[in-house]
């Protein structure tokens, strides 16, 4: 991990955990009691089933590399988090 992903991991990091752990409310707008919970949101025995079994969090990981590349951030960021490389990589 590199400064550029540890200083973006501390500002953004109640976005990677929504799109990481699937999240109804965290990422969307950061309010528990927000009235529209985001549409991709896991229940809670989901999260639970995705932390014990490991591989559907791992892939949440490899979508949001692939998101922040496709123009969910500025593409300058994409390549200062070195995210470009490694989706091409995987792709």
């Amino acid at each position: 991990m590199n400064k550029a992903q540890l200083t973006f991991g501390l500002k953004y990091w109640r976005l990677a955990i929504h799109l990481i752990f699937k999240t109804k409310h965290f990422g969307v707008n950061n309010l528990w009691w927000a009235q529209q919970p985001s549409a991709i949101g896991w229940h809670w025995y989901e999260i639970c089933w995705g932390i014990l079994t490991i591989m559907p969090i791992w892939r949440n990981y490899q979508s949001l590399r692939v998101r922040s590349c496709l123009g969910w951030m500025p593409q300058a960021d994409c390549e200062a988090l070195g995210y470009d490389k490694v989706v091409h990589r995987d792709l």
